[in-house]
């Protein structure tokens, strides 16, 4: 398992220093991330959802073995955080994020190295289900926590914008409906959406911030502990209860051991979240999935019959 980790550490390492580099060019860590968010990540998005196939029963249990502990971890989490009154507001709301959003890129890249095609098109089926809604879960965390009250319009526009988003709703849609994608313009997205898994690496160690000191260390690693060691653990234990096949199981606890998005640092500074708390989560939970993914592949053999 090291083997696909380490490979994609490496790249990650590689943002790092190129985002301190003096040779790297001004500017160029803004437009590789523009790119990628509205572009290549996107295209990558929409063209592997339209082409997914799976049958009803793995939609069925992946969808319950994915969005069940997702939403179980916000409504615990929601309910914790009412208790504790020192934890300013935008805490909060970094702390939502860090628990239950997953990194797609780290996830897509390992992914591709690690798992058979088919697998890996579960993985992919994981991400088209739950990325809308974790965006929405983030968006109303942000909103409700970060200091900029927005109403339902305000939110629903906010989603409705988000590239990610319409990207894996397009395909979705593209692939209920049954409508083949032209070669020309499939393979063109695939060149276009090949791109993003190097380019989101780098990006996100250019986003790994390792000054520590704003953060909260109860908040880092408590938080960690329950996105990379606790929700992988109810994702099996929910596939087990579904009676899921191997696939479906390595896919869904794939999908919930994956650390923090790196956009999610952007979010939290836009719209008035702990962006520091943020930045720390995602440097940790990066870090830290290196050695924890391959230990949460191991939770289906010690927790299935």
């Amino acid at each position: 398992m090291l083997d696909y980790t380490i490979p994609v550490l490496l790249i990650v390492l590689l943002g790092v220093w190129l985002r301190r580099s003096r040779w790297t060019p001004d500017g160029f860590f803004p437009a590789i991330e523009w790119f990628s968010f509205y572009v290549a990540f996107p295209a990558l998005l929409f063209i592997n959802t339209a082409r997914l196939e799976f049958s009803g029963g793995a939609l069925r249990d992946l969808t319950a073995a994915t969005l069940l502990p997702t939403l179980a971890m916000v409504a615990l989490l929601v309910l914790a955080l009412r208790f504790i009154r020192r934890l300013p507001d935008p805490s909060r709301s970094s702390i939502i994020q860090g628990a239950v959003r997953p990194s797609t890129y780290f996830g897509l890249a390992v992914a591709s190295l690690l798992f058979e095609d088919d697998a890996a098109a579960l993985v992919m089926l994981a991400l088209a289900i739950c990325l809308p809604v974790v965006n929405v879960v983030a968006v109303v965390a942000l909103a409700w926590w970060g200091g900029t009250r927005v109403g339902l319009a305000r939110i629903g526009a906010m989603l409705a914008q988000n590239p990610i988003i319409l990207a894996t709703v397009a395909g979705g849609l593209v692939n209920v409906i049954g409508v083949t994608v032209p070669a020309p313009l499939g393979n063109g997205l695939d060149i276009v959406g090949s791109a993003s898994l190097a380019l989101g690496l780098l990006c996100v160690g250019g986003g790994l911030d390792f000054r520590w000191s704003a953060a909260r260390p109860v908040a880092l690693v408590t938080t960690s502990v329950l996105k990379l060691v606790a929700l992988p653990v109810v994702a099996v234990l929910v596939c087990r209860a579904l009676g899921a096949d191997a696939d479906v199981t390595r896919a869904a606890c794939f999908y919930a051991a994956l650390p923090a998005a790196s956009n999610a640092y952007i979010m939290a500074r836009q719209m008035g979240g702990d962006a520091p708390l943020m930045a720390s989560l995602i440097t940790l939970q990066t870090l830290l999935a290196i050695v924890t993914v391959p230990l949460a592949l191991q939770l289906p053999g010690l927790l299935m019959p």
